[in-house]
């Protein structure tokens, strides 16, 4: 199980468990194309096709027009009477944003010289519980709320100096979206050196790489028996007691109710993007 740290409340700590289960489980689900694939289509950009549909005064409060889009990077200048003010972008292109549908959640971000956030849209998505149940509005308003965000801070702390806001819900739609907006705002931020950030030093040790004629058993339990499969299992009790050491009284004070020796969790995890894994 992914280890889950004390936080300063019971809401923070439970949140933060859950997001790192949701993480797991949606990296199983859903591939993952690597950075530079992703960078390679700055020319065919999500930017490029969305920058039209939002004005920059929206964005970013005072702003009157967005710049042209750089040729080495999907960023485009925020401006003001002719002034660059900050730069956007759009997080998809830096990260995977795959919500709850499947489909990217696409945000406009704006971020200033000092790697601090200025503004976010909602540009695009197709979450089923936006489109039937939830309004718009209220996910949309959210994501503004991440102006302000100190980017530098977030480098320093892992990505978890900010608070997390949940909309009873939408609680995996919420959490693309802040994963997004603070994974893609450090990758632009350090790109573009704002705030003092720079690029992380690309690995000097051994890289290793998917052979694509790799062989692999074709049995389950050979499989999970050898580590091509992975199992978490988890139950009630372990989960309860894994509360009962936060600081914070108020999750011990709210366990699960069910028999401690109930199922929480039972899943397998394998990367099925090695052809033969995907294929047994």
């Amino acid at each position: 199980m992914p280890d889950c740290p004390p936080a300063p409340s019971a809401r923070r700590a439970h949140l933060a468990c859950i997001a790192r289960l949701v993480s797991v489980i949606t990296l199983a689900l859903f591939a993952v194309l690597p950075a530079e694939d992703v960078r390679a289509q700055a020319a065919q950009s999500v930017l490029a096709q969305y920058i039209g549909d939002v004005a920059a005064g929206d964005l970013v409060e005072g702003a009157d027009a967005f710049g042209p889009i750089r040729d080495d990077m999907p960023v485009a200048p925020v401006l003001r009477d002719g002034e660059r003010i900050g730069w956007a972008f759009i997080a998809s292109d830096y990260v995977g944003t795959t919500g709850y549908s499947g489909k990217p959640i696409h945000t406009m971000v704006a971020v200033d010289d000092d790697a601090v956030v200025l503004g976010v849209e909602l540009v695009k998505h197709s979450e089923p519980i936006v489109l039937i149940g939830i309004p718009e509005s209220k996910i949309a308003a959210l994501a503004r709320t991440y102006a302000g965000l100190d980017l530098v801070a977030e480098a320093e702390s892992g990505g978890t100096a900010h608070d997390l806001d949940i909309i009873a819900g939408a609680t995996v739609t919420i959490m693309v979206i802040d994963d997004s907006i603070v994974r893609a705002g450090l990758k632009v931020a350090r790109d573009l050196g704002l705030g003092g950030l720079t690029p992380p030093q690309a690995p000097t040790g051994l890289r290793f790489e998917i052979a694509p004629d790799a062989t692999a058993a074709e049995d389950w339990e050979t499989l999970a028996g050898d580590g091509t499969l992975r199992r978490l299992s988890l139950d009630v009790g372990e989960v309860n007691a894994a509360f009962e050491t936060v600081d914070d009284p108020r999750a011990a004070e709210r366990p699960i109710t069910a028999p401690p020796e109930t199922t929480f969790i039972d899943m397998y995890m394998g990367l099925v993007s090695v052809p033969a894994v995907g294929e047994a």
